[in-house]
């Protein structure tokens, strides 16, 4: 990372009359004058660019400050790259691409070995085909299977939407049996892949549900069987997208190392990933690098997942990563935040984001919501305005009612907590005991 100040950028701000702020304001909106989707610059941000913390932004947001300065290039405002064609340990894990095909899968394979030495539990696979098998294996499976495995998918990827993983657990374990067998048939080869493809979607979902409820060893053997079909698909964004899963569990259960291991993994070859799957990833490894003590840096993975979004065609998305719109984006990088601003850092742009969040949700997406809720409810209380926390809070209650999710449930206990250091709070007498009321019901 340079220490060099960027002083061209200083002055041709300067020369303008502009404040960080302002020039900040007026990038974004060139930024939406130029993709439709406005940037995420903040005055922090163009600080950075200013002291030399960052010396290279994304395209977009070079040209936006090109034509909000009048710079004719990028060496005008001081801006350069130190990327070098050699991955490097200190680059971003989405910039390596390098050798065969083959030659990278078998590298992958091997990292990943390595990375979950020790945390797999038994043979997923072996003992996922040997519960389904039954007098119903079908000899030969062709695309009305898979169609079938596509409705559950959808079924419920919506139910767990609504109303958190506990819910529908035991009904979706009775699918994965089900597809899980299609899994031995005869098939083509287009529809092995394609079921291969299907079955790991699905049960990538049982996982996350399984892991939103507190069922952690089950969500464990879910991903590992999910990583297992997707790699016999060979389908990149589908293990990228299980590997991040893995990454938020090893987070939650207190492996933020693991956590870390797994994205930046899940980041291999992104340069066959889409703009709107490379901004998940990076806003995940975010999250990652705010639990390893790395604050700045988890505030520039959350700029990168920004415009990685700006850049999105979402025609050109994989189905799995369709819940991933600006309102997850916005949720997803103020719970990223949300550690570091803890410590006083960022707390303002954490706290935009969240309501930004908030504001977006549709009514489909009540688990989302409803956190996204708690976290600027424990925000609120802490660092920040504490009859707001009051406020979100009895919103975050509401919004939680009807889940069943134990990660919900761990919020109101961080909100119960900060109400424990604050005992005059008004309003807070009529908190606790709704708190308390639902902290009792399990997930």
């Amino acid at each position: 990372m340079s220490t060099e100040p960027n002083r061209r950028l200083t002055a041709a701000r300067a020369a303008l009359g502009l404040t960080q702020e302002t020039l900040a304001e007026l990038a974004n909106a060139q930024v939406e004058t130029n993709t439709g989707k406005p940037g995420a610059m903040d005055a922090d941000y163009i600080s950075k660019l200013e002291r030399g913390l960052h010396t290279w932004p994304g395209k977009h947001y070079r040209r936006a400050l090109r034509e909000v300065t009048g710079a004719r290039s990028d060496i005008d405002l001081g801006f350069y790259s130190t990327r070098s064609k050699a991955a490097t340990v200190d680059k971003d894990p989405s910039e390596v691409a390098v050798g065969s095909d083959d030659v990278k899968r078998q590298a992958f394979l091997h990292a990943l070995a390595a990375t979950m030495a020790g945390m797999v539990v038994g043979d997923p696979v072996a003992e996922a085909v040997g519960r389904a098998a039954g007098r119903g294996t079908p000899s030969r499976v062709g695309a009305p299977d898979v169609e079938q495995v596509d409705h559950a998918i959808s079924l419920f990827s919506e139910w767990q939407d609504l109303y958190g993983g506990g819910v529908c657990k035991d009904a979706i374990a009775g699918q994965v049996k089900w597809a899980t067998q299609l899994l031995d048939a005869s098939a083509t080869d287009r529809v092995k892949t394609d079921l291969y493809r299907s079955v790991g979607f699905l049960v990538d979902i049982a996982g996350w549900g399984a892991f939103d409820a507190g069922y952690h060893e089950t969500a464990r053997k879910y991903f590992h069987l999910a990583l297992h079909c997707a790699e016999q698909a060979d389908d990149w964004g589908l293990r990228a997208n299980i590997l991040s899963d893995m990454a938020r569990q090893a987070i939650y259960v207190g492996r933020p190392d693991d956590g870390l291991s797994l994205i930046e993994l899940a980041q291999v070859r992104q340069d066959r990933q889409t703009p709107t799957v490379r901004a998940m990833l990076s806003m995940v490894r975010a999250r990652m690098l705010a639990k390893v003590g790395r604050a700045e840096d988890c505030y520039a993975a959350v700029m990168t997942a920004e415009e990685h979004f700006s850049n999105q065609n979402p025609r050109e998305d994989p189905p799995w990563i369709t819940y991933f719109d600006a309102a997850d984006l916005a949720g997803d990088a103020g719970h990223a935040l949300l550690d570091i601003a803890l410590t006083g850092k960022h707390i303002e742009e954490t706290r935009n984001r969240l309501r930004r969040s908030i504001e977006s949700y549709s009514p489909g997406q009540a688990r989302a919501r409803a956190f996204a809720l708690g976290k600027l409810a424990i925000l609120e209380l802490n660092v920040g305005d504490a009859s707001e926390g009051i406020f979100y809070a009895e919103q975050a209650l509401d919004a939680e009612a009807p889940l069943k999710s134990r990660r919900a449930k761990d919020d109101l206990a961080e909100m119960q907590k900060a109400l424990s250091k604050q005992p005059h709070l008004s309003g807070a007498a009529d908190l606790r005991p709704r708190l308390s009321q639902a902290l009792t019901v399990q997930a």
